[in-house]
């Protein structure tokens, strides 16, 4: 006699013949998170009663105002792929954010992004400040003393915004013999148009009288200011070393902004990665950059290691500070095929490759579902140019489009369980200050799994086959609540199907087969479900 019990439910391997499944996996596992054990459903989605300004398939969305708790302030949002990385600055009460993504690098906080409007961010200023371009001119004016020396001096000034952030000096600088008893009169230009928010300048000049030596602070005066009398002695007065000599605003073109422990910023145009100085995040020296032999498609992180996910091979850039990072090959060949699938979470960075779901780590990489889908099958039911991922509970939850169907899937890095689910959302973002997934639906935001009510899963069994014909005259399904609907098939034909009312025995009608399926549906959770050949067999399950 013959008895087949499932009391551990999983999730798909296409892969694999049907029939050599283990007995927990399925052919379909739709709705249902089967890293669990028992077979439960998904919990439908909260409606957050917000929706967005702007019309279209909204791509990027990211929760503004950490300091408030709420499901709808502030949303900004594009209908582009934006990233976005709050500012790590000391004192900071304005909550200061970057994006690339949407044009030229940008610079918010809560005064720009959340006044005069609702369609956040109402505004943001180019991120960092052009080296200035227009010259200075000096000018010793006044007696000299009696026996007075020369001194020489190298003049030149920075831009500076609201936030006192300071550009690069003007490059050429200007050059004054001065007698001592003299003062020299500083002619300053127009500050460059622009959104870059400049109110003031800074003057400085060298202590050595060379253009390469250290520049000391003179004075900092408003950007309308455009003539300066400098009445400060050598040696005496002058303030602190410039400290953005190398500074430079980031590329025009980068894209890809993350964050790094450090207060470092990283993005990314073309073959080269570009980082900020510590702490300074409007400011990436163009020594810190590195390159790559492929082009970059997007950068994640573990720690303090950049992982770059390229057309070719990816990589690692590992070290303390950006002055001193080193680039390393990763350990698995897969190129990157979606920057937006690109996810950094439990120790690792997901992304979707040609041949599936990669996980990289130091440690050790490996395509994470190569024993659940072939090539062909990965890029057939998900089209992994089009997946992109977000992080629940340390699960990945990721959507797609293939062409034809538009949906999503799960997949669990501990148990490696893989089920789909019929949601699809155009964007997402997982929020770790309110533990929520919101996800950009129909133009709406809805929050992942609050809804509280259950979704209609099905599950359907792996081929149990017998060498010989087997006869299963009865059922049983074991579930906390019902109805559940049993469908039972032999031979690949359906032959019962059946609304399960409650735990009792139940008869299945005569055939003979050595290839028997069952599949389950329902929203109700199931501990258990049998079939056997007598009831004398069942009744001891």
């Amino acid at each position: 006699m013959t008895v087949i019990a499932i009391n551990n439910f999983s999730g798909i391997a296409p892969r694999n013949p049907a029939r050599y499944l283990r007995d927990d996996q399925a052919q379909t596992a739709l709705n249902c998170p089967a890293w669990v054990g028992p077979l439960r459903a998904l919990t439908t989605h909260a409606d957050t009663g917000y929706d967005f300004e702007k019309v279209g398939d909204v791509l990027s969305m990211y929760r503004f105002g950490m300091d408030v708790d709420s499901d709808v302030q502030y949303w900004f949002h594009w209908l582009s792929d934006v990233d976005v990385v709050k500012g790590f600055i000391s004192g900071d009460t304005s909550e200061r954010t970057f994006f690339t993504g949407d044009g030229v690098p940008k610079a918010t906080d809560n005064a720009l992004a959340l006044t005069g409007g609702t369609n956040y961010p109402v505004a943001a200023y180019q991120l960092g400040l052009p080296e200035p371009t227009a010259a200075l001119s000096v000018v010793a004016v006044g007696a000299p003393e009696t026996g007075a020396t020369t001194e020489t001096r190298v003049y030149t000034y920075t831009l500076v915004n609201s936030w006192s952030e300071e550009s690069a000096p003007y490059a050429a600088g200007a050059t004054v013999d001065v007698l001592t008893g003299q003062t020299v009169t500083v002619t300053l230009p127009v500050p460059p148009s622009g959104n870059f928010n400049i109110t003031k300048k800074r003057i400085y000049r060298s202590l050595q009288g060379s253009a390469d030596a250290s520049f000391l602070f003179v004075a900092e005066v408003s950007a309308a200011t455009l003539s300066f009398n400098d009445t400060v002695l050598a040696y005496e007065g002058l303030g602190e070393e410039m400290p953005s000599l190398t500074w430079q605003p980031p590329p025009a073109d980068l894209s890809g902004l993350i964050g790094l422990p450090g207060g470092v910023l990283a993005g990314f145009t073309g073959n080269d990665i570009y980082f900020s100085d510590p702490y300074h995040p409007f400011a990436f020296p163009v020594g810190y950059s590195q390159s790559v032999k492929y082009k970059i498609v997007g950068l994640g992180s573990i720690d303090t290691t950049v992982v770059v996910l390229t057309q070719g091979l990816p990589f690692f850039i590992q070290g303390s500070h950006p002055d001193s990072m080193v680039v390393i090959d990763a350990d698995l060949h897969q190129a990157c095929v979606s920057k937006r699938s690109i996810l950094s979470m439990n120790g690792a960075v997901f992304y979707a490759s040609p041949d599936g779901l990669v996980a990289l780590a130091p440690g050790g990489s490996r395509v994470v579902t190569e024993n659940l889908f072939d090539k062909a099958q990965w890029q057939t039911y998900f089209q992994p140019e089009s997946i992109h991922g977000y992080q629940y509970e340390g699960m990945y939850i990721g959507f797609f489009d293939n062409g034809t169907t538009q949906g999503g899937f799960i997949f669990d890095p501990k148990s490696g369980a893989f089920i789909v689910h019929d949601v699809y959302a155009t964007a997402g973002y997982s929020d770790l200050k309110n533990d929520t997934l919101y996800l950009g639906v129909g133009g709406g935001v809805m929050k992942w799994a609050e809804g509280g009510s259950n979704m209609t899963y099905t599950w359907r069994s792996k081929k149990f086959t017998h060498q010989n014909e087997k006869s299963f005259s009865c059922f049983r399904v074991l579930a906390e609540t019902y109805p559940v609907t049993l469908k039972v098939y032999a031979a690949g034909s359906l032959i019962h199907t059946e609304p399960v009312a409650d735990g009792e025995i139940k008869r299945l009608p005569a055939v003979d087969s050595k290839d028997w399926e069952i599949e389950l549906s329902g929203t109700a959770e199931v501990y258990g479900v049998y079939l056997a050949e007598s009831m004398d067999e069942i009744s001891n399950v």
